[in-house]
């Protein structure tokens, strides 16, 4: 363990002295990416710090000299899982629909959306409690609901309207602006668009790498304020309706010519992949490198942080 080269201190702890490692010094090591000292090694799937370090030093002993090389304090989330770790974070995370929105309700987890079956002006009259879903997360920059559990089918244009539940257990419907010109109050919106959430945009781009801001009107056109909820799709102006996200889900998931989506499950596999290639110590330099640590972590300069370079 990296803590076995610490120096001890001792502590003082509710009136008792105990022994700690001194661990407000730091170590790590400059130029990882360009030192001949390192090879690149690729995680395979199911490997852990411990088996890398028996592949390449012959104990699990190094793990710690693994992670501190590629600076990796939280293994949970940083290092590399497992295909199947990652399906499953994956569900957890990007699983259900999208549904896309022109108003901007005040949502929460845990709020539930259900489909309205009728209704008489801006307010919902009746609804189809069998078909809902609970709301696991809202992106009000993309207009983008995260739809989880519940039952039924919703379709592209159907009316929905939210509820949040109050302590004593009943569900209030939430109340918010219109997409008219001069808002009013109303209880109830439509969908615009439905597509796996994991497959959702997480933002569009050119042909040259440019992100492009949703609220653009076409690819080189001015930006409507990113709070308006005014949609008419003959208008121009400060109006949601020209916009490149309403665009993309009126046009049935079609970016706008020029823009191109970077999907929710690209951006996810590639942070992913990245995790994959790390740098490994030399094993030739194992010996030097860790009299080195134990020599810094030993000196008499408290708190110190050392850098090594090879």
């Amino acid at each position: 363990m990296l803590f076995d080269n610490y120096n001890k201190i001792n502590y003082t702890f509710n009136g008792k002295e105990v022994i700690l490692s001194d661990i407000f010094r730091n170590v790590s090591f400059d130029d990882v990416e360009t030192s001949n000292a390192f090879l690149d090694y690729y995680i395979e799937d199911g490997e852990t710090p411990e088996s890398v370090s028996i592949k390449i030093y012959g104990t699990s002993a190094y793990s710690w000299l693994v992670l501190l090389v590629n600076s990796i304090a939280d293994r949970k989330n940083d290092w590399f899982e497992s295909e199947k770790e990652y399906a499953r974070k994956n569900e957890l995370n990007y699983g259900g629909d999208a549904f896309y929105i022109s108003a901007l309700p005040d949502l929460q987890v845990g709020d539930v959306m259900v489909k309205v079956t009728s209704n008489s002006g801006n307010n919902a009259t009746d609804v189809d409690e069998t078909t809902y879903r609970h709301i696991a997360d809202f992106d009000p920059y993309f207009r983008k609901i995260r739809g989880i559990s519940g039952s039924g089918t919703f379709q592209d244009g159907d009316n929905v309207l939210f509820g949040r539940r109050q302590s004593n257990g009943s569900v209030v419907p939430l109340t918010f602006d219109n997409t008219d010109e001069t808002p009013e109050t109303t209880d109830f919106t439509s969908i615009v668009y439905i597509e796996k959430y994991v497959n959702s945009v997480d933002y569009f781009y050119t042909a040259n790498n440019i992100v492009l801001s949703p609220y653009k009107s076409g690819i080189t056109g001015y930006n409507v304020d990113v709070d308006t909820t005014y949609t008419d799709e003959g208008a121009t102006g400060n109006n949601f309706a020209v916009t490149l996200i309403y665009k993309y889900g009126a046009c049935g998931g079609v970016p706008v010519a020029g823009s191109i989506k970077q999907e929710i499950s690209e951006t996810v596999r590639t942070t992913y992949l990245n995790k994959q290639k790390i740098k490994v110590l030399r094993p030739e330099y194992l010996s030097s490198v860790i009299d080195l640590i134990k020599t810094s972590l030993n000196s008499n300069q408290v708190g110190k942080s050392f850098k090594i370079v090879i």
